[in-house]
C-alpha cells in the first residue's frame, strides 16, 4: 500500500506542474507584449484618475411608528401601497386592548430598495409620526470577499476533478471525493451567503407600527381611600376655620382699647341728641 501511494504522490505533483506550466505558459506572451508596449510608449502610463468607485452596497432598513384613529383602513391603504411599489408583506401582527379601546398592528414589509424613500413618504400622511429611523449597512467588502473565496474555491474544485479523471488507486480516488465534498459544501456555504447578502442590498425592509391614540382613564378609588381623603379635607377646612376664628379674635383684642372709646363717644352722642330732643317734647306737654 505504500508503494501504491509513493506511485499516485508523483502522478498527482505531475499534474499540478503541468497545469502550472500551462498557465506560465498563456501569461509569458501577454507579459512579453506588455513589456514590448512599454518600451515603445517609453514610460508607463499613469493610471487614469477618473475611474468611477464601484456604487457601495447598502444594506437599508427603516422602521415607522404612526398613530391614528382608523387602523383597519389604514392597513388597506399600506397594502395598497405595496401592490404599487411591487413590494411584499411579510408579517402582520394585530393587537387589540380587552376593553377594546386601544389598537396596535405591527407590520414588516419588503420593498425594492428605489422604492424606499417613495414608500415612506407614502407612509408617513396616514397617520402622526410617533418615531422614524433609518439604517443603512456597507457590505461592499463582504461581497468582494466572498467572490474572491467562490473563485478559488471553484479552481480548488476544477483541479481536484482533474486529479480525479488521472488517478487510478481506489484510495487515493476516495481522499480526492472527500476533499472535493468539502470543497463543494464550501462553495454551496459561501455562494448561499453571497445570495443573501446580494438580496438584502436589492430590497429593504420596513417594520411599521401603527398605533391607536392612548385614552387617558382615571381609575376608581378604592371606598376606604376616598372617604378617607374626605375626612381629611374637612378636618383640614375646620382646622383652618377655626385659625381664622382665632385671628379675628386676636385682632379685635389688639384694638379693644379703640373699640371702647369708639362705643363710649357713640353712647356719648346719643345721650345728647336723646337729651335735646326730649326737652322739646316736655316743654310742650308743660305749656
Amino acid at each position: 500500500m505504500a508503494s501504491q501511494q509513493e506511485a499516485v504522490a508523483p502522478e498527482s505533483g505531475a499534474v499540478l506542474g503541468d497545469a502550472g506550466a500551462t498557465a506560465n505558459q498563456a501569461i509569458a506572451p501577454a507579459t512579453d507584449s506588455a513589456t514590448a508596449d512599454m518600451a515603445k510608449a517609453g514610460e508607463i502610463a499613469p493610471a487614469p484618475s477618473d475611474i468611477g468607485q464601484p456604487a457601495p452596497q447598502l444594506v437599508k432598513q427603516a422602521s415607522l411608528v404612526l398613530v391614528l384613529t382608523d387602523i383597519d383602513a389604514a392597513v388597506d391603504q399600506v397594502q395598497a401601497i405595496l401592490q404599487q411599489a411591487q413590494g411584499d408583506l411579510l408579517s402582520l401582527q394585530d393587537h387589540r386592548s380587552p376593553e377594546g379601546t386601544a389598537q396596535q398592528v405591527t407590520l414588516t414589509l419588503r420593498v425594492p430598495q428605489a422604492e424606499l424613500d417613495g414608500v415612506l413618504n407614502a407612509l408617513r400622511p396616514l397617520g402622526t409620526v410617533q418615531q422614524q429611523s433609518l439604517t443603512a449597512e456597507d457590505v461592499s467588502s463582504q461581497l468582494v470577499d466572498l467572490d474572491a473565496r467562490l473563485k478559488n474555491l471553484r479552481q480548488s474544485e476544477a483541479a481536484l476533478l482533474k486529479i480525479m479523471e488521472r488517478s487510478g488507486e481506489i484510495s487515493h480516488v476516495l481522499d480526492v471525493a472527500r476533499e472535493l465534498s468539502t470543497v463543494r459544501e464550501s462553495i454551496e456555504r459561501m455562494a448561499a451567503q453571497q445570495q443573501n447578502l446580494k438580496r438584502q442590498v436589492a430590497f429593504s425592509q420596513i417594520y411599521l407600527t401603527l398605533q391607536s391614540p392612548v385614552t387617558q382613564v382615571t381609575p376608581l378609588r378604592p371606598v376606604g381611600e376616598t372617604l378617607g381623603n374626605t375626612w381629611e379635607s374637612a378636618t383640614q377646612s375646620v382646622k383652618a376655620f377655626t385659625v381664622s376664628g382665632l385671628k379675628l379674635g386676636l385682632w379685635l383684642l389688639a384694638f379693644s382699647p379703640y373699640w371702647v372709646l369708639l362705643a363710649a363717644v357713640g353712647y356719648g352722642g346719643y345721650r345728647l341728641w336723646h337729651h335735646r330732643t326730649a326737652q322739646p317734647d316736655a316743654e310742650a306737654e308743660n305749656s
